[in-house]
């Protein structure tokens, strides 16, 4: 019996530690990326799939089975090459001329690209300490490094490229938690919890690639991953919960987006805007005043539709992948223009 429990102990942990370094699917198209000329479009999920799609007509040009699940992507400066992060957080490096796979950075998970500066980030994250890799887009070279001594949760470049922003998780304190009044309700309850759960986050900023520290505060927020949006003046953490918030200097602001979860998230490369999206509904974001559009695509038939990602062209215009395998063109003004189905 005791030897019965050691195995399944081992198996256990076997499956933890595999199970940290590894992203949940998006269960569909979840990922989708502009070339830098805003001709050509790729989208890819759980089918192992890179489509190469004709960004005016929304049309299929290529299909590539690469063996693997595709969670996010990303041009680099000019078109040249597409970088893919998978589920397992390795990064493939594609050559976009005959779309064939010339590098590969394993444990680069969560990935920030910064195509303005050729450069990409992705964290090796640990309990004890997390690595954030820079990373050139153009070739897979690893250029340089931070390694943060906690759980990095989130890390954002800024559209230059010369400026990391991380979140890690903070140390707990049980004594601090307070019970939620009853009085509060919806977004007010979700506050006070943030305010009051024991739980805190670190917050760093540093230079890039020189890997500088230039900041380090404790914030009363924590969530689970996090996107990271690094503008000029402020930095935005975006939560699947909708519990998200912006850091300008010492201040922090508590937001919400229109959708009830934010089932999927996506930044333009200038950092001005970002889209978020539910069940057939998204909304488009203004970073400066948070000045918010929304939209929503037809219903189908059958088990309920969600965005899983999206993406932005040179223009602003936006572009969405559904859990029904559909792409989405997204206008400059928040509206749904145009949905096809990949396949």
């Amino acid at each position: 019996m005791k030897k019965m429990t050691f195995i399944m102990v081992v198996l256990f942990t076997l499956l933890f530690a595999l199970s940290v370094a590894a992203h949940t699917p998006k269960n569909a198209l979840g990922a989708v990326a502009v070339s830098p000329d805003g001709k050509i479009l790729v989208a890819g999920g759980d089918n192992r799939v890179l489509y190469v799609i004709d960004a005016a007509a929304m049309e299929v040009q290529k299909r590539i089975w690469i063996k693997t699940g595709i969670f996010e992507a990303a041009f680099n400066k000019d078109g040249s090459v597409l970088v893919v992060e998978d589920t397992s957080e390795t990064l493939f490096f594609f050559k976009t001329s005959d779309w064939q796979v010339f590098n590969k950075v394993m444990n680069a998970g969560y990935m920030s690209a910064a195509p303005a500066a050729d450069l990409i980030a992705g964290v090796a994250s640990g309990y004890q300490k997390s690595t954030v890799k820079f990373i050139s887009m153009s070739n897979g070279t690893w250029k340089d490094q931070v390694v943060f001594p906690g759980k990095v949760v989130s890390i954002g470049l800024n559209a230059e490229g010369n400026r990391l922003v991380l979140l890690a998780n903070g140390p707990k304190d049980k004594e601090a938690k307070k019970p939620t009044p009853k009085e509060l309700k919806g977004f007010d309850a979700s506050i006070f919890r943030q305010k009051n759960d024991g739980k805190v986050s670190i917050i760093a900023e540093f230079a890039v690639p020189s890997g500088k520290k230039l900041s380090e505060k404790t914030i009363f927020y924590s969530s689970g991953y996090p996107l990271a949006l690094v503008s000029e003046k402020r930095t935005l953490f975006i939560d699947y919960s909708n519990v998200n918030i912006i850091v300008e200097g010492d201040k922090i602001t508590v937001f919400q987006g229109k959708s009830s979860y934010n089932y999927a998230k996506g930044i333009s490369p200038d950092r001005k805007k970002f889209l978020l999206g539910g069940l057939r509904n998204g909304t488009l974001v203004n970073v400066e005043d948070l000045a918010m559009k929304t939209f929503e695509i037809d219903r189908l038939p059958g088990w309920p539709e969600y965005f899983k990602g999206f993406g932005f062209g040179p223009d602003g215009t936006g572009y969405g992948v559904t859990t029904a395998y559909r792409l989405v063109r997204i206008n400059k003004n928040g509206t749904a223009e145009k949905v096809v189905p990949v396949f």
